[in-house]
């Protein structure tokens, strides 16, 4: 069985760390997180009795501190997006979190940000949904040897996939 969250909003545009407001945190946070808890802990029963469980949190590579961090990604002079940005960092802690404490069990856990995809969230810009949909159902149905607890955009990093928290 495999349990998919895909919820997010980004919420009022532009964020600024210094000018917007904690209630905007709280809608965001709400969704992006606070969501997915719900809904993971609500169904982990049901996904427990699965011979090969998995659970993929679609994330965002804004969500890395890393790369937000590094002056040489090709995103970092973009708008920073502060509070998606940070619940989205919150879902990746959240992720790594959940897969500890279900590693000595057959659950497989990551969180895979599927690319700037041409929805309404984006204004109908970046790639083709259809292959953010392919990013997402690869980790869906990883295999039992397969990772967990890890932070996947092929976009970002073509040749593993792997990028850093």
């Amino acid at each position: 069985d495999v349990l998919v969250n895909n919820a997010g909003i980004s919420g009022i545009v532009p964020q600024t760390a210094l000018e917007t407001g904690t209630q905007h945190y709280n809608q965001v946070f709400e969704v992006n997180l606070h969501g997915v808890i719900r809904v993971t802990q609500h169904l982990i029963n049901l996904l427990q009795k699965a011979q090969e469980p998995r659970i993929v949190n679609v994330s965002t590579s804004v969500g890395s501190l890393t790369l937000q961090s590094n002056p040489d990604w090709p995103a970092y002079n973009y708008g920073k997006y502060v509070v998606y940005a940070a619940s989205k960092s919150a879902l990746n802690m959240y992720t790594v979190h959940l897969a500890y404490e279900l590693r000595n069990t057959a659950f497989r856990i990551n969180a895979v940000c599927p690319g700037y995809t041409k929805t309404d969230f984006t204004s109908h810009m970046g790639g083709e949904v259809e292959e953010a949909g392919k990013r997402i159902v690869k980790y869906a149905l990883i295999g039992q040897d397969g990772p967990t607890g890890k932070f996947f955009s092929e976009e970002s990093n073509p040749v593993t996939g792997e990028i850093p928290w």
